[in-house]
């Protein structure tokens, strides 16, 4: 059975972060449990894209193209829980310096979205070469931004 794009954000949202109303955090923690599970959601669906474009799976369409609009749906969500204070404390491999630097890691944030919706535009056509270019443009936004505001 296949999970639907609103059932897979209600999951992330009310199952993997039990308490939070979307987007509001009571603290610091809340924040940084939101994003990872909005990570985690992201990097399974980029991760299934992945394996298509390195031809470890069958490509099939319809499936890039669902993985490639959750990617899409979770990239527009979790900006604020990066931006919540203290949230680049305790349990979390974000930088203090995508706090100091807001207007920096927004930016990134942007094209990252603007990717991943490229990405799903994309991957709705049924082109291939046009879906592993684009999966690319991705990546190196995913490594822009661990590269500079992740700790290692």
């Amino acid at each position: 059975m296949k999970i639907s794009l609103k059932g897979l954000i209600c999951a992330v949202v009310l199952v993997a972060v039990p308490g939070l109303a979307y987007a509001g955090f009571a603290k610091s923690e809340d924040a940084i449990r939101y994003r990872k599970a909005v990570m985690t959601v992201m990097a399974q669906h980029f991760g299934r894209i992945a394996a298509v474009v390195k031809g470890e799976m069958a490509y099939d369409q319809k499936e890039v193209a669902h993985d490639a609009m959750v990617v899409k749906a979770m990239s527009e969500v979790p900006w604020e829980a990066f931006m919540f204070p203290g949230s680049d404390m305790g349990d979390t491999t974000l930088k203090s310096s995508a706090m100091k630097e807001k207007d920096k890691f927004m930016s990134v944030a942007q094209k990252f979205e603007s990717a991943t919706q490229k990405l799903a535009e994309t991957a709705a056509k049924d082109d291939l070469a046009a879906v592993k270019a684009q999966f690319g443009e991705v990546a190196g936004n995913c490594k822009t931004c661990h590269s500079t505001f992740r700790k290692k």
